[in-house]
């Protein structure tokens, strides 16, 4: 199904909204900001526009968001706005496997986004093979995967908590999910009572449609998706500091070709041998394209432009770093190459090490190990490996801003995918001086992805263009006062010092008798800390009778406390972990098992 608001032949349908970003500043339901937080534009339009929705009774949305302009934080405060309004009572949030721990799974995270929301105290759990909220069905929050909803035991799990309150759903990265789907058949079942798809691409290659994304016809009879809000490529690069500038280097150089059964030679270009393909029904011409990508002299030909490029850009840094700072940086400039399979990206890894020695690398793919995979990755994560070589592994959700290299080696000709793929380099870094947020893309002609790079570039200088037009009437926004910041910071240390130990730390009280800092309550994190602390009670239980009848063993503890809740201490719920350990507390106090 095609998608109205975005095209990559380089116009937009739509024209670009360029209404000064007071938006951010505009009142939005149930959202009391504090300690200077401040929704960019694009986020603040979307929520006002959903909360009007809602309210007229339309209850299904989709939010066109670019990578790394936070479609996390519009998600969960998505959530805010519709608990104000009494449209749900919960949340699911639907993710691929690969965004869970980038965007989702850091409860401290969550916590300190709800607290400059202004939102009251939210329970949550992850659920990935986790069956944790089952026994906590109370649970406000459940962050889970479209894999872990499909599967028989993680589906059946939902059912149950989605039939126990009004749900809102929220379906990150959308173009995941087909209609006719495993993934979508098995969503479908659940109840709810509102939901919010999200992506930067809402399009897929094969054309199939997006499941829970509204749509419309058109004149021309096809259908086409709805978005209640779209940020653009060109809207980021407005804004600034969002994503980096790209510079595309398409390669393109000729060569010869032997017809094995005649002896003929023939000799074109990468880009004619492309054309060749679209004109001819035979596979040769894809075939001999496939096997190019092995030779060395291809190899050479793409990837050692973009290893000069990196070593520039990395004495760059060390450079202006030292001079400012009087050291090496924290982070340096990294690369990732897209290649076409584990065997071709084996080849290009043994191409690499050969012809750059000095230059960390390594690669992931289906055929490394699982454990060994996760390592690799979290080295790269962590900025110890320069160069990553991956066969679509580092996708949507993974976040690492420091890449600013990509070598499209593969033959993914899709303009969606193609965006997602390079999209993972553009993300602004901080940590980089503004003029090194640049990421170099390299691709060979013969991949088709030209018009799309095209594309990505012109709505870079347009969106750069509107930005220096707008700078001179924008004020920058006002920082936080450092009383402000420093009362936070120390409420912060002291929430997570209690945190570990009580559940009601979340209504403990400063010294100054403030409100409480409202934040995220991590069930799984609250349940592993009790069941430590009945463990400890137990044990330490076990020692003092032993002591005062010379018979009790821990044995007999855990018999009676069997006897006493009717279930194993694992399959006790938080409130029932709870009255387990005041009921040890109590045993110790009176030396004897009540």
């Amino acid at each position: 199904m095609p998608y109205r608001d975005l095209d990559v032949s380089g116009s937009l349908s739509l024209p670009l909204d360029t209404t000064d970003a007071d938006g951010a500043d505009a009142e939005i339901p149930g959202i009391a900001p504090r300690l200077g937080f401040r929704f960019r534009a694009g986020q603040a339009r979307f929520l006002s526009k959903l909360a009007e929705a809602w309210q007229r009774g339309a209850m299904n949305h989709l939010g066109v968001f670019v990578p790394g302009y936070g479609k996390t934080i519009t998600a969960l405060a998505s959530f805010v706005v519709a608990r104000h309004l009494e449209v749900a009572d919960r949340l699911v949030v639907f993710v691929p496997r690969g965004n869970l721990r980038d965007q989702y799974a850091d409860p401290e995270a969550l916590a300190d986004l709800f607290f400059k929301l202004g939102a009251p105290l939210f329970s949550f759990c992850v659920a990935d093979a986790d069956a944790v909220f089952l026994k906590n069905l109370s649970t406000q929050i459940i962050v889970t995967t479209y894999q872990y909803a499909s599967g028989r035991g993680g589906h059946r799990a939902l059912l149950r908590y989605t039939h126990a309150a009004r749900c809102l759903f929220v379906f990150d990265e959308v173009h995941h999910l087909a209609d006719d789907g495993t993934w979508a058949q098995k969503i479908e079942q659940f109840p709810h009572a509102a939901s919010v798809a999200l992506s930067g691409t809402p399009m897929r290659s094969d054309n199939k449609t997006l499941f829970g994304v509204p749509f419309e016809a058109g004149a021309d009879g096809e259908q086409y998706y709805r978005a209640l809000h779209e940020v653009t490529l060109r809207d980021a690069h407005a804004e600034g500091r969002i994503l980096k500038r790209v510079a595309a280097h398409v390669l393109d150089y000729r060569l010869r070709m032997v017809r094995v059964d005649t002896g003929e030679e023939v000799e074109l270009s990468l880009s004619e041998m492309v054309e060749q393909a679209r004109s001819t029904a035979e596979v040769d011409t894809f075939l001999a394209r496939k096997r190019l990508r092995f030779h060395d002299v291809y190899l050479d030909s793409l990837l050692r432009p973009a290893f000069e490029r990196l070593a520039e850009k990395q004495a760059a840094l060390r450079q202006a770093w030292r001079q400012k700072h009087g050291g090496p940086p924290p982070r340096q400039h990294q690369m990732l190459v897209i290649a076409m399979s584990n065997r071709h990206a084996a080849a290009i890894l043994a191409f690499v090490r050969e012809h750059f020695p000095g230059v960390s690398a390594t690669r992931i793919g289906q055929d490394v190990a699982a454990p060994e995979r996760a390592a690799r990755l979290d080295a790269y994560r962590n900025g110890e490996i320069d160069v990553m070589v991956q066969v679509d592994m580092i996708g949507e959700g993974t976040d690492i801003k420091p890449i600013s290299v990509i070598v499209k080696a593969d033959l993914v000709r899709a303009a969606s995918k193609t965006m997602q793929q390079v999209f993972r380099g553009m993300r602004y870094y901080d940590g980089f001086p503004e003029d090194q947020n640049l990421c170099d893309l390299y691709a060979a002609d013969d991949s088709e992805v030209v018009e799309t790079l095209a594309w990505i570039t012109s709505e870079e200088q347009r969106g750069v263009t509107l930005r220096q037009r707008r700078e001179p009437r924008e004020a920058p926004p006002a920082p936080p006062a450092p009383s402000e910041r420093s009362a936070w910071e120390l409420k912060a240390v002291e929430q997570r010092r209690i945190h570990t130990h009580s559940l009601d730390s979340h209504f403990a009280r400063t010294a100054a008798d403030a409100p409480p800092r409202p934040q995220i309550v991590d069930v799984s994190a609250q349940e592993r800390a009790l069941r430590q602390s009945c463990a400890e009670l137990a044990t330490e239980l076990a020692f003092v009778l032993r002591g005062t009848d010379g018979t009790t063993t821990i044995r007999d503890v855990h018999a009676a406390a069997m006897r006493r809740f009717a279930k194993p201490q694992d399959a006790l719920s938080l409130p029932e972990l709870d009255r387990k350990q005041r009921w040890l507390e109590r045993c110790l106090r009176a030396r004897r098992l009540l």
